[in-house]
């Protein structure tokens, strides 16, 4: 079981995708994102498992929910920095979103 102190470690925020590709280096079919996570944080690169529901081009102005905490990874050629969040159905991950009341940055509480 995770304890809620180590739960509170975990920090989550909402950002909007700006930028989507193939990556066309990963293993796996997956998307290089580019992810506006507001003033304080910037623009973070990730690559994504997320091709079976969507088209790059559906994902640009998404509002998306991210870990910003985790160490960076090297994903193919894309530099991991924030893991975009989802939930695992049967016909593939569907991205978490926020609400368009939600701003760049704002923390998950």
């Amino acid at each position: 079981m995770l304890d809620l102190e180590t739960f509170q470690k975990v920090d989550m925020r909402v950002g909007t995708i700006v930028e989507a590709s193939l990556n066309e280096k990963a293993r796996k079919p997956a998307y290089k994102l580019k992810v506006d996570l507001g003033e304080e944080l910037g623009i973070k690169s990730t690559s994504a498992q997320i091709t079976d529901l969507y088209e790059c081009e559906s994902l640009v102005g998404r509002k998306v929910i991210a870990v910003v905490n985790f160490p960076p990874l090297q994903v193919a050629s894309v530099k991991s920095e924030v893991l975009v969040l989802g939930s695992l159905s049967d016909q593939g991950v569907v991205l978490l979103q926020a609400g368009d009341e939600a701003k760049n940055g704002d923390k998950v509480a």
